[in-house]
């Protein structure tokens, strides 16, 4: 999960979203299995792309390559079922692979980490091991390695198919047999390690 500089909200998100939120606070007060829409094609599209450029076409919180590896979809950090206010917040959406979306579903713990927040950083909180996995960084407070913990079950960031591609992406990219960028690669923290 690498640090993300979010650049500002799409214009019609921007304009548009205070009055989807309401509609869809006002829905979901009226019936709570009220279905939540994006509400506007363009404005969908823009969000998405605007979301995809901040990562270079990565899931925000596995790092794997969105549209390749994945379904492309769109996380509501703060789930919409929950937090129905937030849900045309863009600081409240991020570019998701469908198996960390699929992961963490609708639940939300206020120790998650997000990784657009100021004083986010993966070394602070994360280290990599050979096997594949990551781990709560022990040099982080016991306040931060909880955090770390909690982000690492939410988003399942160590299941096994995802430890196995990681060192099979490091082999990869160690063995200098490519001609690509590391932004090119998924799990960017992991062979940057």
């Amino acid at each position: 999960m690498l640090k993300i500089t979010r650049p500002a909200c799409p214009p019609l998100l921007a304009t548009r979203h205070a009055k989807w939120a309401d509609d869809f606070v006002t829905a979901r007060a009226a019936n709570s299995n009220s279905k939540f829409s994006w509400r506007s094609k363009k404005s969908y599209q823009q969000m998405r792309e605007a979301l995809l450029a901040m990562t270079l076409n990565h899931c925000a919180f596995c790092d794997g390559i969105i549209g390749i590896e994945s379904l492309e979809t769109v996380e509501h950090f703060q789930p919409k079922k929950h937090f129905p206010a937030l849900a045309y917040t863009w600081g409240n959406l991020f570019p998701c692979c469908n198996r960390c979306q699929e992961q963490k579903g609708e639940k939300y713990n206020p120790s998650l980490l997000k990784p657009d927040d100021v004083l986010y950083d993966f070394e602070h909180f994360f280290v990599c091991n050979d096997d594949g996995s990551i781990e709560p960084s022990a040099a982080a407070t016991v306040h931060d390695q909880e955090r770390a913990q909690v982000t690492i079950d939410l988003y399942g960031l160590n299941l096994p198919a995802r430890k196995k591609q990681r060192r099979t992406q490091q082999k990869l990219y160690r063995s200098g047999a490519h001609d690509l960028s590391l932004d090119d690669l998924p799990y960017r923290f992991y062979l940057a390690g």
